[in-house]
């Protein structure tokens, strides 16, 4: 079909349209013009800093919590173990919590917390040393 023989429209032929063809773009400036022209659409400058002080109170507060967040978990982690630290690191490192590490199959579970324990004789270099054998000398006592 060619271009000249097609139908052609117009907002005449539309009801309700205005005799200007918008796009969502133009729409959207008509709209903000619409606003503009509008007195009362204005923010007075009371309510832009009353906004400006909620928004700020509110990012303070996120701030804190978060400050708190970090502060609790430090606190957790200096309260930890060596042995507690590396089991920690190890589920960090593989992407698992506590949580999900208990709700997997016994199996599954077991085989997990076998690499944990070789991680932590590992790093506490008891590599060779047996699960009932292995003593380690706390507070200087070295018997």
């Amino acid at each position: 079909m060619r271009i000249a023989a097609m139908p052609m429209f117009s907002s005449q032929d539309i009801p309700g349209a205005t005799g200007a063809s918008r796009s969502s773009g133009n729409s959207d400036f008509s709209a903000l013009l619409d606003e503009k022209s509008n007195p009362r659409s204005f923010i007075s400058e009371e309510d832009l800093e009353a906004r400006k002080n909620e928004q700020e109170a509110r990012q303070k507060a996120e701030k804190s919590a978060a400050r708190a967040d970090v502060i609790s978990q430090f606190l957790d982690y200096s309260e930890m173990t060596f042995a507690e630290r590396i089991r920690a690191a190890w589920l960090a490192d593989h992407d698992l919590t506590e949580e999900q590490l208990a709700a997997l199959p016994d199996d599954q579970r077991e085989a997990i917390e076998d690499e944990i324990e070789e991680a932590v004789k590992r790093q506490l270099g008891l590599e060779g040393a047996s699960a009932g054998s292995t003593e380690i000398a706390v507070d200087g006592d070295h018997r």
